[in-house]
């Protein structure tokens, strides 16, 4: 009887170790990139929690004791026994690397979006170099390649290249035929033999940074510093996004190279490289430079600083181009990864609509129908925004706004953008329409839709 008890005693005592460990977890909600769950009440709204037990059970996952080198033990067993990634967002490469899972569809030549699609960014494009045009600033646009669309010897052997053109391939081909001036980053890393993207890491080192640093200030009209006798001083101290995501507990020990510069640029304020906003003065150069950048800018953002007088770095989406007025830029650059390029094709620019000068003696009848819905914005202008019946529009399509304005009508040309959020649609589609009137015109002026596609124009009354 006493041995049965006993066991009994040591059998609860293991099961309350976990329970008993729990004041000893870390937060990880940092780390690991998402919210732990919170400890369940029993009542919500005065009344009883019937959720309470699954909440639990999620706030004991989270917090138990232990847990985050458990989860380092799984993930290690899996890698190194299996060769297997524990993390569906993360590849497990040859020779230690690691790739974003996100990456595989653009790397495979997989056509994640239409041709039409590919138009509709350049053509997005073309509008915001024309308003830069209008405004007196240069617009260059670039694209951060993907780290496996540049080395790719040490992604895993199950995934192919397929023939044909990729994403980037097809956007690039519209962006030249429409005239954006455009900066192709895989010829300058090509033709070096460094490696520049860090290895459990999914962006470019800073060395690799001041290459497209170098590459983009080559092309602009203006003369800036290249900073050519740059050296740079290694360090294990990097916190590597892809490695955090397979282990989110791991120190900060990946490699990286530091530019030795004395930087006498000034920012606004206690910045990071994730701000939305960067304002800074007392650059090296001259000029004034208004950047809009995404993560791949933390590495560069610096260099630019320093090469202009004045600059602004801007992270936030939709892109607000009424910043090249206020910034006062001369000098306006666009730079996205490979694999958000879709995003050019679902959230249009913030800026007023350009107005077009078009005779539609000839336009027809719309032979398909267009849904319509208009937003008041800040700062006075009107955002409409829709999609065109599809089954007519050709490879690419041009859309005015038709307003009212006195004993006549202006066109006001649209970005060709769906506006996949606004709308709420489950799929991104390629025959969508968005534009910010000026201030001063009302939605209510909005008397017709034009649409250009197939060599015709095409008309239809706004009901």
């Amino acid at each position: 009887m006493r041995k049965k008890l006993a066991f009994i005693v040591i059998y609860l005592m293991i099961c309350l170790v976990p329970l008993c460990t729990v004041w000893m977890s870390k937060d990880t909600s940092a780390s690991e990139k998402r919210e732990q769950a919170e400890f369940p009440h029993v009542t919500e709204d005065g009344k009883l929690n019937k959720n309470y037990f699954t909440q639990f059970d999620a706030w004991f996952s989270d917090h138990m004791g232990g847990r985050s080198w458990l989860v380092k033990a799984q993930t290690a067993l899996k890698e190194k026994l299996f060769g297997e990634s524990s993390e569906n967002q993360v590849i497990l490469g040859k020779n230690g690397w690691l790739y974003y899972a996100e990456t595989a569809d653009d790397y495979c030549h997989v056509r994640t979006f239409s041709d039409r699609n590919a138009n509709n960014i350049a053509r997005t494009l073309r509008l915001m170099s024309d308003y830069c045009a209008e405004h007196g600033a240069e617009f260059v646009f670039t694209v951060a390649p993907n780290k496996n669309t540049l080395y790719s010897e040490n992604m895993p052997d199950r995934y192919h290249r397929a023939d044909g053109p990729s994403n980037l391939d097809a956007v690039v081909t519209q962006v030249y035929d429409l005239g954006v001036k455009f900066v192709d980053l895989r010829d300058a890393f090509g033709a070096d033999s460094r490696v520049l993207y860090q290895e459990r890491d999914s962006h470019w080192t800073y060395e690799g940074g001041m290459l497209a640093y170098r590459t983009i200030i080559g092309r602009l009209s203006s003369q800036h510093d290249l900073f050519e006798n740059v050296t740079f001083t290694e360090r294990n101290d990097w916190d590597a996004d892809l490695a955090n995501m397979l282990y989110p507990d791991a120190p900060d020990d990946d490699m990286q190279k530091y530019p030795d510069i004395e930087y006498t640029f000034t920012t606004k304020g206690v910045v990071f490289d994730e701000s939305l906003v960067i304002e800074t003065v007392g650059g090296a150069g001259e000029g004034s430079l208004l950047m809009f950048r995404d993560s791949f800018g933390n590495t560069t953002w610096r260099y630019f600083a320093q090469a202009f007088k004045k600059a602004e770095f801007e992270r936030a989406v939709p892109y607000r181009m009424s910043s090249v007025d206020r910034v006062g830029a001369d000098t306006v650059i666009l730079e996205i990864v490979e694999r958000n390029l879709i995003n050019l094709a679902s959230k249009a620019p913030l800026m007023e609509a350009p107005r077009a000068e078009i005779d539609i003696l000839d336009a027809i009848d719309m032979p398909g129908d267009y849904n319509f819905w208009a937003s008041e914005e800040s700062g006075g202008l009107s955002h409409i925004y829709g999609y065109l019946d599809e089954t007519w529009l050709g490879d690419s399509y041009r859309v005015y706004m038709v307003a009212k304005e006195g004993e006549g009508s202006v066109f006001y040309e649209a970005f060709p953008v769906f506006e996949q959020e606004l709308l709420g649609a489950a799929e991104l589609g390629d025959n969508g329409f968005s534009c910010y009137l000026p201030e001063g015109v009302s939605e209510s002026s909005v008397i017709g839709v034009l649409v250009e596609t197939k060599g015709r124009y095409y008309y239809s009354v706004r009901k």
